[in-house]
């Protein structure tokens, strides 16, 4: 009879453990790739949205050198033109001081 007590009909709960565990290992397997399925997803989004920042970017950059090149050399234009307009007065107040002082030595004479 005390072999009766123990032995429990059949019984395997082992198994059962066992089936549980290779679900829950099964499950979580699933749940990770899922979740690097969705990170995969969003990473190219990401790139997408950082290439066209990136191209948004350069063709700033590109229009802000252009911009700086066109006002250097406007400034350069507008230099060259004070100086020669300087440069043309100087000669002005040259003509005409030379013959004030060319008449003055007429009369000394």
């Amino acid at each position: 009879m005390s072999t009766m007590i123990l032995d429990l009909g059949g019984y395997t709960g082992g198994d059962d453990v066992q089936k549980l565990y290779f679900i829950l290992i099964g499950s979580v397997f699933l749940f990770s790739i899922l979740f690097a399925i969705i990170i995969w997803r969003q990473t190219i989004k990401f790139e997408k949205k950082a290439l066209v920042a990136k191209q948004a970017k350069e063709e700033y950059l590109k229009q802000l050198m252009l911009e700086q090149e066109e006002e250097k050399r406007l400034a350069e234009l507008r230099l060259q033109e004070e100086s020669q307009q300087n440069l043309e007065q100087e000669l002005l107040e040259e003509d005409t001081n030379s013959p004030n002082t060319e008449d003055t030595e007429d009369h000394k004479e």
